[in-house]
């Protein structure tokens, strides 16, 4: 799936989940003093409609920060986990070095704890090797290939530094037998699945075409899950274009439970580990 263009709809990824959660935290505080916005923006000298956006997550400069916990009563021996938390906000992501607006989706999936995909058409991203990448990048008419595989290796990342994000996926048998110009580079590709899916926080299933007629025929999705109760569950689908990222949560739900189903039409992970050993003799 690329990352090259995000639907300019996704409201709910203007800003990182810790952007949002510090927003979270001045609106409770707020709350906690029973202050109306109009009167916390005139002490504070901003106006109403920025407040608000700190609340949903834009991050507040020094000064206004500064200037919110004192109109809260916030003593000043405890201003220092707000400070901080802004001090860490304002930090450039990794995905900013690439040109990558802040808003990007490779930002939001940084902050994701959970990753669940079901992948119909090719290995997916987060388990793909270098040689892998490159041979699909080949057959792609987009340009800047070359930064689009630092992403995606930079990106992977996320799965084996300290305090790994968990990630769930279910790939089609069709993915993984694709076939490739050198035999080589698919071998090393499916040990590679093999070897990431031995860690405690990865969970790969294959779905065998045995299965039969079901919803995840219709394509490739991603389910994101935040560590904070309040923050919504993201649905990822790539198109042909790019990608539209989902938070209606009725929508979020539904994909929820096709995942979980999918996964009780797929082999357990024990026999897609076995079938994949299987797959590799024979390529």
């Amino acid at each position: 799936m690329s990352l090259d263009r995000d639907d300019s709809r996704r409201l709910a990824l203007e800003h990182t989940h810790l952007q949002r959660q510090l927003g979270r935290s001045l609106r409770d505080l707020r709350e906690h003093t029973r202050m109306h916005t109009t009167e916390v923006a005139v002490r504070v000298k901003i106006d109403v409609d920025k407040l608000n956006r700190i609340e949903r997550g834009q991050p507040p400069t020094y000064h206004e920060l500064c200037a919110m916990l004192d109109a809260y009563g916030l003593l000043y021996d405890d201003w220092k986990p707000y400070l901080t938390r802004l001090h860490h906000i304002t930090q450039r992501g990794w995905w900013r070095g690439y040109g990558l607006p802040r808003g990007h989706f490779a930002g939001t999936e940084n902050d994701a704890t959970l990753v669940r995909e079901f992948q119909l058409g090719l290995v997916p991203e987060p388990l793909q090797t270098e040689p892998y990448i490159r041979v699909v990048l080949s057959a792609s008419r987009r340009g800047r290939h070359e930064q689009e595989l630092a992403i995606r290796l930079r990106r992977q990342q996320r799965l084996t530094v300290d305090d790994p994000r968990r990630y769930h996926v279910i790939i089609d048998e069709t993915a993984l037998a694709v076939p490739l110009p050198d035999p080589a580079v698919a071998r090393d590709q499916l040990r590679h699945i093999l070897t990431m899916a031995a860690l405690p926080t990865i969970t790969v299933q294959v779905m065998l075409r045995r299965a039969g007629p079901h919803e995840g025929r219709k394509g490739t999705f991603m389910v994101l899950s935040f560590p904070d109760p309040e923050d919504r569950t993201l649905l990822y689908v790539p198109h042909v274009t790019g990608a539209t990222c989902v938070d209606n949560q009725d929508d979020t739900a539904a994909a929820e439970l096709l995942f979980q189903h999918l996964s009780t039409l797929a082999l357990t992970p024990t026999d897609s580990t076995r079938w994949i050993e299987r797959l590799i003799a024979e390529t």
